[in-house]
């Protein structure tokens, strides 16, 4: 059962206090359970795009940005964010 049907299995019932009963569940899952939603999610999951002959990924990431900004202020506008 993965932690999103877990939690609705509680939550429809009204219980104040199913949020925290579901965390505590998905906190307390065995490590067979754990490895379980893994393999569940990755199913789920789109999967991605080979990288090109010869390249890293913080070669194809970096200096892609979609406008005009240099890597510098993508980086200085993160710092600000945070």
């Amino acid at each position: 059962m993965t932690p999103t049907e877990l939690m609705d299995e509680k939550d429809s019932d009204g219980n104040p206090d199913a949020l925290s009963e579901a965390v505590n569940r998905i906190i307390n899952r065995t490590p067979e359970q754990k490895q379980a939603d893994r393999e569940a999610l990755l199913k789920r999951a789109r999967k991605g795009r080979p990288l090109p002959e010869g390249k890293t990924l913080e070669d194809v990431l970096v200096g892609q940005w979609p406008g005009d900004e240099t890597d510098e202020q993508i980086l200085k506008a993160l710092d600000e964010l945070s």
